[in-house]
């Protein structure tokens, strides 16, 4: 290793680097086209996100009437009305408390498996404050879904997690949750790109995925 490593570099009598000319060309030129392709690599890496979405978040919609809707959303609330009053480092991450909030109303609902219920409870007993589970819970939010009355629930857990997370969203899936799977649709910003960019003359062989 130390020969190839130490072998002198040939010299070809410069300084350096050349430099490399200007192309030429207006401004406004140059920013349609930096604009094109930053409008191309922000569809690249959306529909990436998109995929990395797939494989790592668990989606499931559910009515907005449904109990752990209700749940979510309220301790989403209750989080933000604590916060006026307590330090947020102290109360830690909303999310936390949005999962617990689904926990504890999973656990209500109607025929769930006695081995799912003995697992539920054996999570509310093992994590007795946010802090507890801030390594292991990394998405859990609600969202208005896009259709109408329907909320849509995104989960990612740790490996420890994973039996839990399975216990909910089939708990979810037998009251009325319809559970997704694949990438995420385009975004609404997403969508407008790729219709800037058509506009721009670039098609969408070109500025799409």
């Amino acid at each position: 290793m130390d020969s190839w490593m130490n072998t002198p570099v040939p010299s070809n009598g410069t300084q350096g680097p050349k430099r490399r000319k200007l192309q030429p060309g207006s401004l406004d030129e140059k920013f349609k086209r930096l604009t094109i392709v930053n409008g191309k690599l922000g569809l690249h890496l959306a529909a990436r996100s998109r995929l990395h979405d797939a494989c790592n978040v668990r989606v499931i919609t559910l009515g907005d009437k449904h109990p752990v809707s209700i749940a979510m959303t309220e301790a989403g609330r209750a989080y933000f009305l604590r916060k006026k009053t307590v330090q947020p480092q102290q109360l830690g991450s909303p999310h936390l408390y949005v999962w617990a909030s689904a926990i504890l109303a999973v656990r209500k609902l109607q025929d769930i498996p006695e081995p799912d219920l003995q697992l539920l409870n054996a999570h509310v007993a093992a994590y007795d404050a946010p802090g507890s589970l801030s390594h292991l819970v990394n998405v859990c939010t609600i969202s208005k879904a896009w259709a109408p009355e329907t909320v849509r629930l995104e989960f990612a857990v740790a490996e420890e997690l994973q039996l839990v997370l399975q216990a909910v969203l089939k708990a979810l899936a037998n009251t009325g949750g319809d559970l997704k799977a694949g990438p995420p649709p385009k975004s609404k910003h997403e969508r407008a790109v790729a219709k800037l960019l058509l506009e721009l003359g670039e098609g969408p062989e070109i500025a799409g995925e």
